[in-house]
């Protein structure tokens, strides 16, 4: 299910209006209102939602202050559970085709899904743009721009996010990539 840009307008407002680290049921049910699927105990301080795309956050998952996430139709953003998503992160599912021959470059626009795992961890500042899936347990440096996909038990950072080091399971150590 889609979310409604009728809705969002005014409760991007409302949400945004009421005080980041308080009311966390009042804004669930004002982004479910809008066609939103959260889980159970997500936490919002403050979000900025723009078009009509399906998203889904899963339970125990806290999203930061001033976060942004843009979805083009026919897309989804789907936020898996426990994960925390720093204050001013962007997410954005839509692109455009390129049209070298047209009045201008950016041609059609379409949107590409994005995917984030379980107990994802993004870092303040960070991009992440649309046909990404990012793996369980992952890491997201700050600043970074995520444009490709990132696998499990992976730290990323940088433009573009680039893998610095990977969580080996059976030893049970980091190790630099």
């Amino acid at each position: 299910m889609s979310l409604n840009p009728g809705r969002l307008f005014m409760i991007n407002k409302m949400v945004r209006a009421l005080p980041g680290t308080r009311m966390f049921g009042l804004k669930r049910k004002l982004l479910a209102f809008a066609g939103a699927r959260l889980g159970a105990n997500v936490r919002i301080m403050g979000l900025k939602v723009m078009g009509p795309f399906d998203l889904q956050v899963g339970d125990n998952t806290f999203i930061g202050e001033d976060t942004f996430l843009v979805g083009a139709i026919d897309s989804r953003i789907k936020i898996g559970r426990d994960c925390d998503i720093s204050s001013r992160v962007t997410i954005v599912t839509g692109t455009h085709e390129l049209n070298p021959e047209g009045e201008k470059m950016a041609g059609e626009g379409f949107g590409k899904d994005i995917v984030i795992g379980n107990g994802v961890w993004i870092g303040i500042g960070s991009i992440i743009l649309g046909g990404v899936t990012i793996g369980n347990r992952a890491i997201i440096g700050a600043g970074s721009v995520v444009t490709k996909d990132v696998p499990d038990y992976c730290v990323v950072a940088g433009n573009p996010a680039k893998i610095i080091k990977k969580y080996d399971n059976v030893l049970k150590i980091w190790e630099k990539a």
